[in-house]
């Protein structure tokens, strides 16, 4: 609430009037509004208001020529006046211009609540008709005063009365939110001005966009940036629900899990604009053929999936034939047309797996057979979990034999610091080279490596690498070059991970803000309190949050952990700068980052707009293909030290 409609404030008055010693007898009496008052008579008004500082000087007679009088000496100035007559003129005579303007009227036999709503009216009035708040004064269910804020998000008529009960809001002190016939929303506080409650101040907010912006919070939270399908986040949740009715009423649950197949070389040929395109068309595609109660969600690159229950043994074939005829057709993506073919697996509860993850573990493996197999085809998983089991373990025991035999690495992508135009930094990307599979991305083994708790050994191995790296670089790329790398969960619940952590820094020579650590959104979410004890307080350390997007990490966070900077998520980067929602969300959490003092960095910046876009809205530093994809450590230094690409990116205006 505004401080200047305060009841227990004590209000400096000046009086002046015929019997002004009972009159300021009676006021002294008053319990609200509480008054010091100064007396003087109507002869006297000039003289006492030159002392100044008084919050309003009020005028009582029996007569307007007796105020016409007082008023003729009184000297120009904008002390607020309040006017106490036995019969105050109408509002016709008041309006032809007789009297000072904002002058308050009351009859002289005025009651407590009239004078401080009169109190209040005169000291509002400075300030009443600039600000953007509605402001409305009552008394019981009477509108005594709206300023004109309130009166145009109310509708109201100028000098028309208006009763409260006529009004979108309850009876009483307190606040709530109303929506107007015209879809907008207003958000309401009422307080009391005085002790019996019957003359209060309500505060009028519209809060259309605050509430847009909190939906689109809420369903980015959900789904997919690209193709607005449901997320993991969303999937989890139906499959563990449906899961749980299923358990209850003896039913099925299948999951299909899709890959889209030859999607790399599209994306190598045409470039990712068209990948994109492609997606967003297969998904519309697929989305037009899913019945009612079927869920799809996209979980990957180019990975979706689909969830069905309560349908009768068999049919989950019959779902994935439908998936597959989905695409007999060519797909229209950014002026080309594309055939894809599609790679599914399906599992199905209980005859696959018995829960979420089992059951999505289940339909990937099945997947992947699918996609051996030549792919535009489906595959149902085994009728037991045996293989998706001896897969993992394959997985698992491979990743200790890769970290022993030197089968992993690090590529570099380097961050662009957009004030400085010049690489300042670079996130390190893992790669396992598996000696018959080839090149594994993270997504491929990360859950395994997790689950089987190899993650932590992994990362110290990452950490211990790009720390020895940086060391070596530090001659040819300065001081102030720093690296980036993701932060398990299992690294973070080490009770003695910071110490850790700065042991490694140390024995290279280097200080905590020379490495950078990310830890996903979703992480942090989930884990505070618990898992990232031992990092709160660490001043010395960076921690980054990645993958801003979801709306997870409350903003208490911010301050109660060593958070430095926010990294936004590709899929909020990929709508810019022609989607006006994901425009709006990235600009308010740069604007975030901004009023907690933390750096802001864009991943997966792929062209010049999306590069102007974040420029222009005080964007710190980027990352993306546009600047260089990922490069080998013997790479790196000769980009940083190679800045014409950087000067030809960036020479067009903001």
């Amino acid at each position: 609430m505004v401080a200047y409609v305060d009841p227990r404030h004590h209000w400096r008055i000046l009086l002046a009037g015929q019997a002004g010693d009972t009159l300021a007898q009676r006021l002294r009496g008053f319990r609200t509004p509480a008054v010091d008052l100064r007396l003087t008579d109507l002869a006297g008004l000039s003289a006492g208001l030159r002392e100044g500082g008084y919050d309003a000087v009020l005028v009582a007679a029996d007569c307007l020529a007796a105020i016409d009088d007082a008023l003729a000496t009184l000297p120009s100035g904008d002390t607020p006046l309040i006017l106490a007559v036995d019969t105050p003129p109408d509002a016709a005579t008041v309006a032809a211009g007789r009297w000072p303007a904002g002058c308050v009227w009351l009859r002289r036999d005025f009651s407590a609540g009239e004078l401080l709503a009169a109190l209040v009216q005169t000291q509002v009035g400075r300030a009443f008709q600039a600000t953007p708040d509605g402001l409305l004064l009552t008394r019981g269910q009477q509108v005594l005063l709206a300023n004109p804020a309130a009166r145009e998000l109310l509708n109201l008529q100028t000098g028309v009365p208006t009763a409260c009960h006529d009004l979108p809001l309850a009876a009483g002190p307190g606040s709530g939110e109303h929506s107007l016939p015209d879809g907008r929303t207003l958000a309401w506080h009422c307080r009391a001005l005085e002790p019996a409650g019957a003359l209060a101040l309500i505060t009028l907010h519209d809060v259309t966009e605050h509430r847009a912006a909190a939906r689109a919070l809420e369903f980015r939270a959900e789904h997919d940036t690209l193709t607005g399908l449901a997320n993991k986040i969303r999937l989890q949740q139906a499959l563990e629900a449906a899961l749980a009715r299923a358990e209850r009423d003896g039913d099925r649950v299948a999951v299909l899990y899709v890959d889209l197949d030859g999607f790399k070389a599209v994306n190598d040929t045409h470039g990712h604009e068209v990948g994109d395109a492609l997606l967003i068309a297969v998904a519309e595609r697929l989305t037009g053929i899913r019945r009612s109660g079927e869920l799809l969600a996209r979980v990957g690159g180019d990975e979706l999936v689909m969830l069905a229950e309560s349908f009768p043994p068999g049919l989950e074939s019959r779902i994935a034939e439908r998936v597959l005829a989905a695409m007999n057709t060519p797909v229209q993506a950014a002026g080309h047309s594309l055939r894809i073919g599609l790679s599914i697996g399906v599992a199905v509860y209980p005859d696959h797996a018995s829960d979420a993850d089992g059951l999505l573990r289940a339909a990937d493996e099945a997947m992947y057979t699918a996609k051996r197999s030549g792919g535009n085809r489906y595959q149902v998983a085994q009728s037991n979990v045996d293989a998706v089991s001896r897969r993992r373990q394959e997985i698992a025991s491979g990743l200790r034999r890769g970290l022993l035999r030197g089968e992993f690495h690090l590529l570099y992508q380097p961050l662009l610091h957009l004030e400085q135009q010049r690489f300042v930094g670079a996130e390190a990307l893992l790669r396992w080279h598996h000696p018959s599979e080839g090149v594994l991305l993270p997504q491929q083994f990360l859950d395994v490596a997790e689950a089987s708790g190899i993650i932590a050994d992994i990362g110290d191995w990452v950490l211990e690498r790009l720390c020895e790296q940086l060391a070596q670089w530090r001659w040819r790329l300065g001081e102030g070059f720093f690296l980036s790398a993701n932060l398990a969960v299992a690294q973070l619940r080490r009770p003695d991970f910071a110490g850790r952590f700065r042991r490694v820094l140390h024995s290279h020579g280097l200080g905590g803000d020379a490495v950078h650590l990310e830890v996903s959104e979703r992480i942090i979410a989930q884990e505070i309190g618990r898992a990232v004890g031992d990092i709160t307080g660490a001043t010395d350390m960076h921690l980054a949050v990645d993958d801003v997007s979801q709306g997870l990490l409350s903003l208490r966070n911010l301050g109660s952990l060593p958070i430095r900077s926010l990294k936004l998520d590709h899929g909020l980067i990929a709508g810019l700068p022609h989607d006006a929602l994901s425009a709006r969300l990235v600009a308010a959490l740069i604007g975030i980052g901004r009023s907690f003092g933390l750096a802001v960095v864009a991943e997966g910046v792929e062209n010049a707009a999306q590069l102007r876009f974040l420029r222009q809205h005080g964007c710190d530093y980027c990352q993306g293909f546009l600047l260089s994809a990922p490069v080998a450590a013997s790479e790196l230094p000769a980009l940083v030290d190679t800045p014409e690409l950087l000067r030809e990116l960036l020479s067009a205006p903001n």
